[in-house]
């Protein structure tokens, strides 16, 4: 036989040349001879990983490193058999003992950055973060060009908490190195994982932001798309929301999250009235996942939204029989039975749905109508100060939100003090509770009033007394002790059904006289003269609202019945998009709404006429407000100030009310008002 030195030259010149049988034998042959020979085991254990022996060449690379302990390359090796075996303990332990046998020099960095990022990854594995981050750490400093070593460093930061320096050095991978793929995907992930956290904390906005920069990033994240969606839905966008849920579905990921995402859209759908395309994607959503909980709950939502209410309510029963530990369905059941008129069995549901979520905004808020509509005010306006925790309302100005809020009189007296009473939510709310001001004033406050632009004038003239605000402006704590919602008095005063102040008129309109003389030359002697308004404000930006605007308003169209009253001049009092159908009106109709520039122009034509024939929107009020007869059409679900199945109205002495039968069907509602406007004489 040769030397042991030819040997190895001719076996490792066969293994270069990959001719593995030739090498293995002659390795084997010196082991037989020289059993102890470093290089022939380290070979021989190479190329047993070469042909998939990992134990062999396991045992081989350790029987190597026993021979000859001092040579890097041996313990490298017996890492690449840990590897293999799926052994990260001892793989970090061997390259570890190479890297201390590897002196420092410029030659030795890049084969040492190497081992460092790979015992660095190893050491993740078996869970030491911290002598892993070390590792990482000490492969970039020697090798800072090599970009995959960067980006598990920043991976691994990641997971340690240390998510801005993990950011910090993704975004600096990616400007060397645009498109780097792990990069793109971990920066993504990052600012996924903080949009999931902001959503967690309430913060949809910030989400949206995060969540949309990481689809920008990366495209064809589908988990992106989703969170973005998400997140759209909360800020109240849902046609953005549906945009970025379509972006999902057709990219690549398991049934359960094809599933969640439907079943995100057909909400998204829900919300913007597109009730087809709504019950597509939950129709899908169930075929996907049948029984589930979820879209369930939110088939139940989509047939409540199409008035389908017995329907709404089996399914919602379904939902809460297969999650009865979430009380979103209980919620939502909850809300069905109160508009099928089931008082107490809403009271139950929303009972159980807050004992399993007591401190859930939108539960207190449903509940909250619920007993409103039923006159149980103490539980009502208790239960409605969480409004503003549930999302729906837009958020307070800052310098509004500045103000100390009064807690109302039992703990800070009013007199001496200088409150801001501020508009929330619609120009009927601020008309129908601005009748608390003067009470306040009466107690020693000095009030101030923050109200519509629209509105600005007319409190002007109504309360003379008061400082009146238009909304915008910026109140600072040197001017105000506190402040408070108009919506948020009646809960502070302790407002009971018999003890409502519905002293009217409350309200001051401008001179008349150019109006009556107006009238009295457009309507004959003898006439009687009604105002009328047939739609809301379909409010765009705000899809709830325009859910609810779509079933409160009516075509004018649907009014030609009123027109049987004969001795009658209808007078136009609708404002806003649903104007334009005056044109083409189905009965006589006189439109001098050009003219009408605030609430302060339209009471004093409304103080002028016999009557108002009004859907459930601002002019109702402002009517009432004015103590002029105000016939209002209310819809199924009417709006719970009015109270459950009442004609009549303990906020408005002068008010009527005329209640939609059937979901979206206001032919007989109409009927009965133009038989009494046929048959009763108007005061």
């Amino acid at each position: 036989m040769a030397s042991i030195a030819q040997a190895l030259e001719e076996a490792l010149r066969h293994h270069r040349d990959n001719a593995l049988g030739p090498a293995e034998v002659i390795y084997r042959r010196i082991l037989e001879v020289a059993p102890d020979e470093g290089d022939a085991l380290n070979l021989l254990a190479v190329l047993c990983l070469q042909t998939g022996r990992p134990d062999e060449a396991l045992t081989l690379a350790t029987r190597a490193v026993g021979a000859t302990p001092g040579a890097p390359s041996f313990h490298a090796t017996r890492a690449d058999a840990a590897a293999a075996l799926g052994r990260p303990a001892l793989e970090a332990d061997s390259l570890g003992q190479a890297l201390a046998l590897t002196p420092p020099s410029p030659q030795a960095a890049p084969q040492a950055a190497a081992w460092q990022r790979r015992r660095g990854r190893a050491l993740a594995a078996t869970g030491d973060i911290t002598t892993a981050l070390q590792a990482l750490r000490a492969a970039t400093a020697l090798a800072p060009q090599d970009i995959d070593a960067q980006d598990d460093l920043a991976v691994l930061l990641t997971r340690a908490g240390a998510v801005d320096e993990a950011e910090a050095r993704l975004t600096d991978i990616l400007a060397r190195q645009p498109g780097h793929a792990s990069a793109v995907r971990n920066l993504a992930s990052i600012w996924l994982n903080r949009a999931a956290a902001r959503l967690a904390a309430r913060e949809p906005a910030e989400a949206a932001i995060l969540a949309r920069r990481a689809v920008e990033l990366d495209p064809g994240r589908r988990d992106g798309w989703a969170r973005l969606g998400l997140a759209l839905t909360a800020l109240n966008q849902p046609s953005a929301a549906a945009d970025a849920l379509r972006q999902a579905l057709p990219l690549p990921g398991p049934v359960e999250e094809t599933a969640e995402i439907l079943i995100n859209l057909g909400f998204a759908e829900t919300r913007q009235g597109r009730f087809a395309e709504a019950e597509a994607a939950l129709d899908q959503a169930l075929i996907l996942a049948p029984g589930r909980a979820e879209a369930l709950n939110h088939q139940g939502i989509l047939l409540h939204a199409q008035g389908r209410l017995e329907e709404a309510a089996a399914v919602l029963g379904r939902a809460v029989a297969a999650a009865p530990e979430d009380h979103r369905p209980l919620t939502n059941l909850g809300t069905v039975l109160r508009d099928l008129g089931d008082d107490e069995a809403t009271e139950t549901h929303y009972a159980r749905a807050l004992a399993l979520a007591p401190d859930d905004a939108a539960v207190h808020w449903q509940r909250s109508l619920a007993r409103l509509l039923v006159g149980d005010m103490a539980t009502g306006w208790q239960d409605y100060e969480w409004r503003h925790r549930t999302g729906q309302l837009p958020p307070l100005d800052p310098a509004v939100a500045a103000v100390p809020e009064w807690p109302g009189p039992e703990r800070q007296e009013p007199a001496g003090l200088r409150l801001l009473l501020h508009a929330e939510q619609g120009h009927g709310d601020t008309l129908q509770f601005v009748r608390y001001a003067p009470l306040l004033a009466a107690l020693g406050a000095r009030v101030g009033l923050m109200v519509q632009p629209a509105l600005v004038r007319l409190m002007a003239l109504s309360f003379t007394g008061l400082t009146v605000l238009p909304a915008g402006t910026r109140p600072t704590t040197a001017d105000w002790d506190a402040r408070v919602s108009l919506m948020g008095l009646p809960y502070r005063l302790g407002t009971a059904l018999d003890t409502i102040p519905a002293a009217c008129p409350y309200l001051t309109p401008p001179p008349t006289d150019a109006w009556r003389t107006r009238l009295a030359q457009a309507v004959p002697p003898g006439m009687r003269t009604v105002g009328l308004v047939w739609g809301g404000d379909p409010r765009p930006d705000d899809p709830v609202s325009a859910l609810i605007d779509r079933r409160r308003s009516l075509p004018l169209t649907a009014l030609a019945p009123l027109a049987a009253a004969r001795d009658v001049r209808f007078i136009s009092l609708q404002k806003g998009v649903p104007a334009a159908q005056a044109h083409a009106a189905p009965l006589p109709l006189l439109d001098w709404t050009a003219e009408l520039k605030d609430f302060a122009d339209t009471a004093a034509l409304v103080a002028c006429l016999d009557l108002v024939i009004t859907v459930d929107t601002a002019v109702a009020h402002l009517a009432g407000a004015l103590g002029r007869p105000v016939w209002v059409l209310s819809r199924t679900d009417g709006c719970w100030r009015w109270l459950r199945d009442r004609s009549d109205s303990p906020w408005y002495p002068t008010m009527r009310l005329y209640r939609q039968r059937h979901w979206g069907d206001w032919t007989h509602t109409v009927r009965q008002v133009a038989d009494d406007l046929v048959s009763e004489p108007t005061n």
